[in-house]
């Protein structure tokens, strides 16, 4: 059974890597966090990551000084990138991005 795994062991060896960069505000100075995780502690991560819109076009973000964010995805060895303004930080997204940022380290 080498080079086969089912869905229980690729949950259990799964490596998940999210990176999180806040652009913009008032300094302009850009902040990050890096999350790490793989085997069980990935699991938890995988339904957030899902549950994000990576698809969906960013809403316009109007006025001076509000932050941009670039959320970078890898899990299972595929990757998925979003850009978006303050105003689509909510939901699924705002609860991956506090997650990161509470529990990541800022890289």
């Amino acid at each position: 059974m080498d080079g086969q795994r089912d869905d229980g062991d690729r949950s259990a060896k799964a490596i998940v890597v999210i990176l999180v960069e806040r652009t913009g505000g008032i300094t302009g100075i850009p902040r990050r966090w890096r999350a790490e995780v793989e085997g069980d502690d990935a699991s938890s991560w995988l339904p957030l990551i899902d549950a994000c819109p990576w698809d969906v076009a960013p809403r316009a973000t109007r006025g001076a000084d509000r932050f941009r964010w670039r959320v970078h995805a890898t899990s299972h060895g595929a990757d998925r990138e979003a850009e978006f303004g303050d105003a689509d930080l909510q939901g699924p997204w705002q609860t991956l991005v506090e997650r990161v940022r509470e529990h990541g380290r800022p890289g």
